[in-house]
């Protein structure tokens, strides 16, 4: 098939997926259990908004930084629809089922406003070396901005 007829996510593969290269090799996220995210049963089955996504995702996110090494640190990826992964460095509620994902794609800066049930959010545990800042990924919720 040539160039011009091949789909986005033909075109950009494999080369766009490189941001899996550096998957920290000796760290494994903890296993979250229910009770240590501070919620109940009924909590995790209720219906959520965008917002009570965003919370427990910071929470997660907290949680995991306590118990790392210093050479590792969590990274969120958003991946939409049509293969476009954005490398997350603000979430935010924008109406009840609505996100703004703020980072970049592709090295270039973006912002994303989507419907959450349109996004898949992969967390994983990127490797860094001790001398780079680690970077924070910024939760707004309930109109605060936190920074995990």
């Amino acid at each position: 098939m040539s160039t011009p007829y091949q789909t986005i996510i033909q075109q950009r593969q494999p080369s766009d997926v490189e941001i899996f290269h550096n998957v920290h090799p000796d760290v494994k996220p903890p296993c979250l259990s229910v009770e240590e995210m501070g919620l109940s049963h009924q909590d995790v089955n209720d219906y959520r908004s965008a917002g009570e996504l965003i919370k427990s995702l910071a929470k997660t996110i907290h949680t995991w930084r306590q118990h790392m090494p210093k050479d590792a640190e969590p990274t969120i990826v958003a991946m939409l629809n049509g293969g476009l992964q954005i490398n997350v460095t603000r979430l935010v509620q924008e109406s009840f089922h609505g996100i703004r994902i703020e980072g970049t794609a592709g090295g270039n800066p973006c912002m994303v406003l989507t419907h959450q049930n349109n996004v898949e959010l992969l967390c994983y545990v990127q490797k860094v070396t001790e001398e780079e800042p680690k970077q924070r990924i910024g939760f707004i919720i309930d109109g605060h901005e936190i920074e995990e």
